[in-house]
Parts: structure tokens; sequence; C-alpha cells
């Protein structure tokens, strides 16, 4: 089963999870330096909606944005 919304198309993404350590420039110290980047996936918030059409219920897979528009 895919993780994609079946009303708008949204799947997951690839993003940059970056680590910074250190203290802020505003607050004295040095400033934030980063200490490591890694690929992470930031997957859509799908949710089960029961939606009637034309007399049949049909479950679907939607985002909540979806969800909260179509309901």
């Amino acid at each position: 089963m895919a993780k994609v919304c079946e009303v708008c198309g949204k799947g997951p993404i690839v993003v940059n999870s970056v680590i910074r350590r250190g203290k802020a420039r505003a607050a004295g110290g040095v400033g934030r330096k980063v200490t490591g980047v890694s690929k992470r996936v930031q997957k859509p918030n799908l949710q089960p909606l029961t939606v009637t059409r034309g007399g049949i219920s049909l479950r679907l897979r939607v985002c909540n944005k979806c969800r909260k528009a179509v309901a």
C-alpha cells in the first residue's frame, strides 16, 4: 500500500536532517555550527476516510488537508 494521498497525490519527500551544536551569536556564543547532515523521509499524514458516492461506500486514504476539505 503506497503512502500517497488518493485525492491530491501527495507522497513522501526526502529532506535533509541538519544537526547543529553551539550557542547562537545573539545569545553570546560564537555561532551555531553544522556537525552533521543526513537524509530522512517526511511522510504525509494519511487518514482513512469513508466517502459515499452514488450509494456506494468507498474507503480512501487521504492526507489530513484533503480530509478537512472533503468532510
